[in-house]
């Protein structure tokens, strides 16, 4: 039987951010961490992931696309339809 995926122990308060997107945090015992955020398509455009633990901060970003994405004119086209309401 497949492993049944980890339930997390801890699900922080969605975050609204000014334009009305949520962001929502997960952590699960085996250490991982999920991140839900409204608003698709995103592309990873930030990962720092290594260095000293003592000292480094893990770091992710993405952004609504970047040149040469549809991503970004997608969402350029959803913000300007939402502000014109």
């Amino acid at each position: 039987m497949a492993d049944q995926p980890l339930k997390a122990h801890f699900v922080a308060d969605p975050i609204e951010l000014p334009d009305g997107r949520k962001v929502r945090v997960s952590a699960y015992p085996d250490g991982s961490i999920r991140f839900r955020v409204d608003g698709l398509p995103y592309v990873l455009t930030e990962a720092y992931l290594s260095g000293n633990p003592e000292n480094d901060k893990a770091i992710l970003k993405i952004s609504p696309g970047k040149q040469g994405s549809n991503a970004s004119h997608n969402y350029v086209e959803w913000l300007e339809e939402k502000n014109s309401q």
